[in-house]
């Protein structure tokens, strides 16, 4: 009886369809939000490429790149489940704690750009002067939740006088890498993987491998301060720069917030 009077009344299917169309689009919001801060977020750009990439094969009538996509995604569900097995296990459990009301009211933290790369900038200088072993992490577009999980969550200011605080020796968080999120310093003491690259010398150590191992398999920037040369080094897409002035390492942070604030926005 109710259903008849829903589909003999236009109105009500109107507001049904809207309704519904508006569903889908919170469960798709609902979901990017759930993958943000995961390299889940980059398989579902890949799974909508690829599907995009099906589409157009099969409307021009490309029939075996079409079987080649279809191949692809038959056997990229599998392997994906098996990949991104970490991603999936801490998607659901991001569900199970989902609070709604951080969908209306997120609260956007705001710093200062330079005031940032001061922060950066004076903390290893100051470490490189007294050998303080460092590792800090600037994640990019690629989340690295895995690893902030992995450490202590701070979520605290960036400033200079904390980072060098943390590394002092013997202090609580010294070991591992601090990883900054935007304006925030998100964990310290966090694991790393690192890098089994042969071609990286021997007088690098482990702080070393890790910078380099990160940015091996994430866009993020990896700064490190030898505490034994007191060098200043910065790792990104697997390369290591080394021996770096402030000058040099002020223009590489410049740029690398530049494309944050253009493209995420929250740091001027």
């Amino acid at each position: 009886m109710l259903a008849n009077y829903f589909s003999e009344n236009l109105f009500v299917q109107a507001l049904i369809s809207i309704l519904d169309i508006s569903l889908v689009w919170l469960l798709v919001y609902i979901s990017l939000t759930l993958l943000k801060g995961t390299r889940g977020l980059q398989l579902v750009k890949g799974i909508f490429i690829i599907f995009a990439l099906r589409f157009i094969f099969n409307l021009f009538g490309f029939k075996t790149m079409s079987f080649i996509i279809d191949q692809i995604v038959t056997w990229g569900v599998l392997a994906s489940i098996i990949i991104f097995q970490p991603e999936i296990r801490r998607t659901l459990e991001r569900m199970g704690r989902f609070n709604m009301t951080s969908l209306f009211f997120n609260k956007k933290v705001t710093t200062n750009k330079s005031t940032i790369i001061t922060a950066i900038i004076d903390s290893t200088r100051h470490m490189a002067r007294r050998r303080i072993g460092a590792l800090i992490i600037l994640e990019n577009y690629t989340g690295l939740d895995e690893y902030i999980e992995s450490g202590i969550t701070l979520n605290a200011e960036i400033s200079n006088e904390l980072l060098i605080n943390i590394f002092i020796p013997n202090s609580p968080l010294h070991d591992g890498a601090v990883i900054i999120r935007e304006s925030t310093i998100k964990a310290a003491s966090c694991f790393l993987p690192l890098s089994d690259s042969s071609n990286i010398s021997s007088k690098f150590g482990t702080r070393h491998r890790a910078a380099i191992g990160l940015s091996e398999i994430t866009d993020a920037l990896a700064i490190t301060v030898s505490e034994e040369t007191g060098h200043i080094s910065l790792a990104m897409n697997g390369r290591l720069l080394t021996e770096l002035d402030n000058e040099k390492l002020r223009r590489l942070l410049d740029e690398h917030w530049s494309m944050r604030t253009t493209n995420l926005g929250g740091v001027e």
